[in-house]
């Protein structure tokens, strides 16, 4: 039998597919500033297989696409790691009927699992800059709202940081003054994660504040 969070999460995917797709062309072009200018196009292409797969007559349940999409098919050193947390977040969920008892645990369990993995620390620009200060929150708090702000504060604060990991560490001083992609790709995830307990007002608040940051930050870079 499902349980109630995890057929919450199911339900999320294509509201996910829907905003990553909408936040294409900002990832892409952050990307290119401070990476290797793949980031956006590859969530695109992860979210348009898992669309592939779910409809397909076998199809696996959304989550577990999305799981799997981005463990084996996701370029880049984010795929996997996207991979990992929503593995975390799946396997909380099919084992708790809360929803935000899923969220807290399972993306506490995807930050230890891709700090392990990766071995980054907060400060280096990295997504874990703003999934460290969400699970901070959301362990203070208890409330999902306050983990959106902290994930999306989290992800403005690496535009003042050089990168000590990735691609951006080689860039040196040209990538500061934009965020990370990878912590703004985080922070939009968790935007879309509040929407069952909030709706889409906190959502859209906290998207818009951090993709008009992002636009503001490559604006000048044409």
């Amino acid at each position: 039998m499902t349980s109630e969070a995890m057929t919450t999460l199911d339900s999320l995917v294509i509201r996910l597919q829907e905003v990553f797709v909408a936040a294409e062309p900002a990832l892409t072009r952050l990307d290119e500033i401070t990476g290797d200018g793949d980031f956006g196009v590859n969530l695109r292409e992860g979210f348009a297989e898992v669309a592939d797969r779910l409809a397909a007559p076998d199809s696996p349940a959304p989550w577990d696409a999305v799981r799997a999409v981005f463990f084996d098919e996701v370029g880049g050193t984010s795929g996997p790691l996207f991979g990992l947390l929503f593995q975390s977040l799946g396997i909380r969920a099919a084992q708790a009927d809360s929803y935000i008892d899923a969220l807290r645990i399972g993306i506490g369990e995807g930050l230890a699992a891709i700090q392990r993995v990766g071995e980054a620390q907060v400060g280096d620009r990295t997504l874990v800059d703003a999934l460290a200060p969400a699970v901070e929150a959301l362990n203070g708090h208890g409330d999902i709202a306050a983990m959106t702000r902290a994930a999306v504060d989290g992800a403005l604060a690496t535009a003042t940081l050089r990168a000590r990991r990735g691609r951006a560490s080689y860039l040196g001083e040209r990538a500061v003054g934009h965020p990370d992609p990878g912590a703004v790709g985080v922070a939009l995830l968790l935007c879309v994660l509040v929407e069952p307990v909030y709706g889409t007002e906190v959502s859209d608040r906290e998207r818009a504040r951090l993709l008009d940051a992002v636009s503001g930050s490559t604006s000048g870079n044409d």
